[in-house]
């Protein structure tokens, strides 16, 4: 299983003395990293990217060999699924850690 993870900060510019903003991170899960690829290319779409194709072109590959690609305030990466791990408290020292 692969995800989709979007990191985007969301400004609220309604009044105009004062801005006030605040991240936001959405997750959207697929089966294959290629359905996953495909639905993060859809994400590309900030005005700077799309103005000129070869940004556009250029953030796309980014994408596909890194996984990952920021502009300004927005980023898309594309990640493995892995096991939910079980966290250690205190009570349970003998076990072992996530780290």
């Amino acid at each position: 299983m692969f995800a989709v993870i979007r990191h985007t900060f969301d400004m609220d510019t309604s009044n105009k003395y004062t801005s006030v903003g605040e991240w936001k991170h959405y997750v959207w899960l697929f089966e294959s990293e290629e359905e996953a690829m495909t639905y993060a290319i859809t994400l590309l779409d900030n005005p700077i990217l799309l103005a000129n194709e070869h940004s556009l072109a250029y953030a796309i590959e980014t994408l596909k060999t890194g996984k990952y690609f920021q502009v300004g305030r927005e980023s898309v990466a594309v990640g493995k699924v892995k096991d939910r791990l079980k966290i250690i408290s205190e009570e349970n020292n003998g076990e072992e850690s996530i780290h």
